[in-house]
């Protein structure tokens, strides 16, 4: 269940809850769904206290770790006590009655019960109780909860807006503008880290190209013969593509199916480590229909390595996983292996071209020897659909054209999951029982930021084809302003000189400053986030660190915007004066 679904149910029981506990009325809309089913209802508890009132909840108040509590306070719940908030904090969802009726709920940070209503919306506006899948109302309600728990900016909601609808999103502006650190807050925001594997970042450059970010042939050394081979390599990008696939997949089969694979993979890896195990009695010979096969060892990517008993011939047999499950898949137990009458027929029509023998008593070892020893997990939850986002930073110093090949039409918005595959330049190649053995596509759940300077290469320079799949958002060095917050009470000080500075360069208000520049050459916080390189925590060397930044950093990218214009030298002497200068910008 995804956290929209998820939350959609807490909020109806919430309801449900307050509903019944004023009210006692069966015939409300949520009463047989919510209250009915629960033996020794528990009418008021602190959900944040682990109180049995949580466990009312507990299917639904789980989210990426973090936990969303229930608190209901007796005798009344129309009281300041009713709400659900984030665990250890004061970011809540309470409820607006209207008589003896919760009439809508709101967003708010506070305890009192005249706390300040941020967000409000109504049961009807939510698509509460109507049955049907969370409404954007609510998904956008939520969103605002999780990233008021978050602290997330208006920028940074702005740029999850963005994303989430075209799934493409480019962030442009000037140098030092913190448009990569915005990528990565945004990818926050949606719940994709480098920590938990939901987040990737590459930097395109002029010698990347197709077979870094799609696919390409890779030298490798035969393990047998010390020879040199060369074989079909994922790119990080596809790398990434299939890790979000087999979660989006994953996220689509129930408990049971889950737990089947969860059950295959076990005993898979049991019967690895018994092949490793010199001392294991398992793993080192398969029966056949008529013979047997030797397990000569397992390669560096976990396949099973086989050889034919009593053959005179040195060829081995490899067994992989990823076609070993798609096996499984259609012979999902030990009986209907052993109906199959023609091995090679059946199993090269379900995992196409292999040594259908060496798959079909590896799989027939497993069910036999491991599967039954394996019991079966009563912990296994569905798994939630999670989101992918994958970071390109400089995205306009590649070629794009070379990168990203025939990618132009799966990462098109309208294109993302199945319907947008299509066939690689290697697609020959791929492996029977990829994930991408039919083609390449983007799944849904991946979305692409890119950042770009626009002084580092003219935008019009980026193929029309490419620019039309993405949206844009510009970002002005006066709006990205967080990433100064570390100064404390100078903060105003150092955005006031950056802004006349910036304006003096080009006022965006007035269409005037210097020639030949642009609001594309202003200067951006992160290059005054420089100032803490010279500060040493004494705030009494500010003017000495003002002094570093414009002589060790500002002075020489100023000039580089200014070389060869007319009066660049008179020019670059009246920005250093107005740097210097003291006032505050209004």
């Amino acid at each position: 269940m995804d956290k929209y679904n998820k939350f959609k149910h807490l909020l109806e029981y919430f309801v449900s809850h307050l509903e019944w506990v004023v009210n006692n009325d069966i015939s409300h809309a949520g009463y047989n769904t919510y209250i009915s089913p629960i033996k020794n209802f528990k009418k008021a508890g602190q959900g944040w206290k682990n109180d049995k009132i949580q466990e009312q909840v507990r299917e639904w108040s789980d989210y990426d770790g973090d936990t969303i509590c229930i608190n209901v306070y007796a005798p009344d719940a129309t009281s300041k006590g009713c709400y659900l908030n984030w665990n250890g904090t004061w970011d809540n969802v309470r409820p607006s009655w209207n008589g003896n009726h919760v009439e809508s709920l709101y967003l708010t940070r506070q305890e009192f019960a005249s706390a300040k209503k941020e967000l409000i919306c109504s049961i009807s506006s939510l698509g509460l109780f109507d049955g049907d899948s969370p409404n954007s109302n609510l998904k956008s309600f939520f969103d605002n909860y999780q990233y008021l728990h978050m602290g997330v900016n208006q920028l940074v909601r702005d740029g999850v807006s963005i994303l989430s609808s075209n799934y493409n999103l480019i962030l442009t502006g000037a140098p030092g503008t913190g448009k990569t650190y915005l990528a990565k807050e945004i990818a926050k925001a949606m719940g994709a880290t480098v920590e938990n594997g939901q987040c990737e970042m590459v930097q395109f450059h002029p010698s990347y190209d197709y077979t870094d970010f799609v696919e390409g042939l890779r030298p490798i050394r035969n393990e047998d013969t010390d020879t040199i081979n060369f074989k079909l390599t994922s790119g990080i990008f596809k790398k990434f593509c299939e890790k979000a696939y087999l979660n989006y997949a994953d996220s689509q089969k129930d408990v049971s199916e889950i737990s089947k694979d969860v059950r295959l993979k076990d005993a898979y890896d049991q019967f690895i480590n018994d092949i490793l195990d010199e001392n294991a009695e398992k793993g080192k010979v398969l029966p056949l229909k008529s013979g047997e096969m030797d397990i000569i060892g397992v390669s560096d990517n976990s396949n099973v390595k086989l050889k034919t008993q009593g053959s005179k011939s040195d060829r081995t047999y490899i067994v992989s996983f990823n076609r070993l499950k798609k096996l499984a898949l259609a012979y999902p137990d030990l009986k209907s292996l052993d109906s199959i009458s023609n091995i090679h027929k059946s199993v090269t029509k379900t995992i196409k071209g292999c040594h259908s023998s060496s798959y079909w008593a590896v799989l027939h070892y497993l069910y036999k020897n491991y599967t039954d020893s394996i019991r079966f997990n009563n912990n296994i939850k569905a798994v939630d659909l999670k989101n992918y986002i994958f970071i390109i930073d400089e995205i306009n110093r590649g070629e794009i054209s070379k990168i990203f090949g025939e990618l132009f039409y799966s990462i098109d918005a309208g294109y993302r999951g199945e319907k947008g595959k299509v066939f690689t330049q290697y697609q020959n190649l791929v492996e029977d029982g990829d994930v991408f053995e039919d083609g390449f596509f983007v799944p849904e759940n991946v979305y692409i930021i890119g950042t770009m300077n626009d002084i580092d290469r003219s935008v019009e320079s980026m193929d029309f084809a490419m620019r039309r799949r993405f949206a844009w958002k510009e970002i002005k060095a006066n709006e990205n302003t967080d990433m100064l917050d570390s100064f404390g009470e100078l903060k105003n000080e150092i955005v006031s000189k950056m802004n006349r500075l910036n304006n003096a360069i080009w006022n965006e208000k007035t269409n005037e400053g210097i020639e030949g520049l642009s609001a594309a050459y202003h200067i951006g916080g992160a290059y005054f986030k420089k100032l803490e390189l010279y500060l040493h925590e004494d705030k009494s060397k500010l003017s000495e660190a003002y002094q570093q930044l414009w002589e060790n950093h500002l002075r020489g990218v100023l000039f580089e915007y200014l070389r060869g214009s007319f009066n660049a030298a008179d020019n670059l002497k009246k920005l250093e004066e107005v740097y210097y200068s003291e006032g505050v910008y209004e």
